[in-house]
């Protein structure tokens, strides 16, 4: 597919390009389209008007209710036991707003606000209990202002998926409009876990920094390849239109699904794989908007090959490595985002410099942000601007933003603490003996006093270096680009 840059008449801004798109053509990449100005109401895009993800199911817990925050709503995830789904409703109780995810899954499976004990049932939210009103006077609990609010949601490949409208007449919205399925996560031929983590920038960062490779090499450095690993890289986009646009890379075609998917398809040179296809690998980026400067990646790279991975390579030592790797871009793209916003109102093609084929699907995507929603996320008036930048530490923080999420991570990290913790025992337990020891000279206890010794030192040592390796691994570890050569 060759790069559209003023191919298509109805994508013309009054049949030509504006002076500021000439500037931002570059090598030719720019994708022409039209303004919103000139938009039918039916091809704007409504942010209100899809599904989102939710989680990945297999890192849910059914004891609890879970508290997830989605394009700027505070929803309650929790397991229906009788119905056997998964149920995603507002997290506020409608007597005094508690957080129903505080709540818990009462005897009858139903959800109960923990604050004065109100209890809703599944599917429908109706409230079933208030155990302030008398049972004998008027039946308040029956009333709709008493009910929870229910989004439609349905798990699909892996993902829960939710509809951001509890109105009634789109309860059924599975029927006609189910969420955009991914055949790589279907397909049983190819392999890979889904991951997620909670960012701390935007949707809009998270989204053009997966769709731009040519950062890899640098901001990735010693992780994914090395600096000296930069070549001009040549992306190509297809037709841009309300629901995204098609792309093609070197080894294959990209898709943004708007307004959460990316995918980029790599067929991999040589041998076809038992089967006679060819060997590919899928990388699947879902980019979920949470509020502003607050986002959420789901991600897997689907294969066709090495199936063995899977099974004998650990999923917290993959996570490990991938947690390295968007850490090492992290501070960057958070205050990249400061820095755009400070521009303003200003367009961002004349905020930022992009000459060159390799932004092609970065450009591609701001111009659809920009042209068909309104040029970021509908927070439904709920946010005004972006949050203050935390201190680094809790900025690039590991577990509450994954490792408390991820079941792999969660078993080992249980283990490394419970290693250290046995480590420490040892270590003082060798020390006490030494010191009665000590107390009590003989010829006997003076031959297990140097095996003693050492093994207090290195049991210390260990527990020290177990300390250190879990706090680096699962809470905070910073990347110095300076200092990695």
């Amino acid at each position: 597919m060759e790069a559209s840059t003023a191919t298509s008449p109805e994508l013309l801004v009054n049949g030509h390009l504006s002076e500021e798109e000439k500037d931002f053509e570059g090598e030719g990449i720019a994708t022409s389209v039209q303004e919103e100005g000139g938009l039918s109401e039916a091809r704007k895009f409504d942010w209100n008007a899809h599904w989102y993800p939710v989680a990945v199911v297999a890192d849910l817990d059914k004891r609890v209710p879970t508290a997830v925050r989605i394009l700027a709503r505070d929803l309650v995830v929790w397991w229906d036991r009788h119905g056997k789904t998964w149920q995603v409703w507002d997290d506020r109780c409608p007597h005094r707003l508690a957080p129903l995810s505080e709540g818990r899954i009462n005897e009858k499976g139903e959800l109960q606000c923990s604050y004065h004990g109100w209890c809703f049932a599944p599917c429908s939210g109706d409230c079933t209990c208030i155990p302030q009103a008398s049972k004998d006077g008027n039946p308040v609990w029956k009333s709709k202002r008493a009910s929870a609010a229910v989004y439609p949601s349905v798990a699909q490949e892996g993902i829960l998926w939710f509809w951001p409208d509890t109105r009634p007449e789109f309860q059924g919205i599975m029927d006609t409009n189910p969420p955009p399925s991914l055949p790589a996560l279907a397909d049983l031929t190819f392999t890979d876990e889904l991951a997620s983590r909670n960012l701390n920038y935007g949707y809009e960062q998270l989204i053009e920094n997966l769709m731009d490779p040519a950062h890899v090499p640098f901001a990735h450095h010693g992780l994914q390849g090395n600096r000296n690993m930069a070549v001009p890289i040549n992306l190509k986009v297809d037709k841009l239109e309300n629901s995204g646009f098609t792309g093609m890379a070197a080894r294959g075609p990209a898709v943004f699904t708007a307004p959460c998917i990316f995918t980029m398809e790599a067929q991999i040179p040589g041998k076809p794989t038992k089967k006679g296809v060819p060997k590919k690998v899928v990388m699947i980026f879902i980019c979920i908007p949470v509020s502003p400067g607050q986002s959420k990646l789901i991600w897997a790279f689907r294969r066709n090959f090495s199936l063995w991975m899977q099974v004998l390579m650990p999923r917290w030592y993959l996570h490990i490595r991938q947690m390295l790797v968007l850490d090492s871009d992290l501070y960057l793209l958070h205050v990249a985002e400061r820095k755009l916003e400070e521009a303003g109102s200003r367009k961002w093609e004349t905020v930022c410099y992009v000459p060159t084929k390799s932004d092609a699907f970065v450009i591609a995507f701001r111009k659809w942000l920009r042209v068909y929603a309104g040029g970021k996320p509908d927070w439904n008036g709920r946010y005004d601007g972006l949050p203050p930048t935390p201190h680094r530490e809790m900025l690039m923080d590991r577990y509450w933003t994954h490792v408390k999420v991820c079941r792999h991570c969660t078993a080992a990290l249980k283990v490394f603490e419970g290693a250290e913790s046995f480590l420490q025992v040892v270590s003082v337990g060798a020390a006490a003996m030494l010191g009665m020891a000590a107390l009590k000279p003989s010829p006997q206890v003076r031959s297990w006093s140097i095996p003693l010794a050492g093994g207090a030192v290195l049991a210390t040592v260990a527990s020290r270096w177990l300390s250190n390796f879990v706090k680096k691994t699962y809470h905070y570890h910073d990347y110095n680009h300076a200092l990695v050569k």
